[in-house]
């Protein structure tokens, strides 16, 4: 593989950019990357905690430990969505 390909350094070139971190927890952070390392822990500025029901909590900085991380997406377009969320409200129509 080129070095400038593997996922290491594709993550350092990114530093700045907005990632989403998907957690093994099933949690996700949403934020601006700061700062990453040789073991893949991250910091985040202006961080997002998220689950399956939408927005948790907002942080000022976090720290994720790499080994928690199950995979990141760099430069994300929006936050992430609630997981479950689309199609609700509709009604299932059971008229003949």
């Amino acid at each position: 593989m080129e070095p400038s390909k593997k996922p290491l350094n594709v993550l350092i070139k990114s530093v700045g950019s907005n990632v989403t971190i998907n957690l093994k927890g099933h949690g996700e952070y949403w934020g601006k990357m700061t700062r990453v390392d040789g073991y893949m822990n991250i910091m985040l500025k202006g961080a997002k905690e998220y689950d399956q029901n939408g927005l948790v909590a907002n942080y000022g900085d976090v720290f994720v430990r790499g080994n928690n991380i199950v995979y990141i997406s760099i430069d994300p377009a929006t936050p992430p969505n609630p997981k479950g969320k689309a199609g609700k409200g509709e009604e299932d129509d059971d008229s003949p």
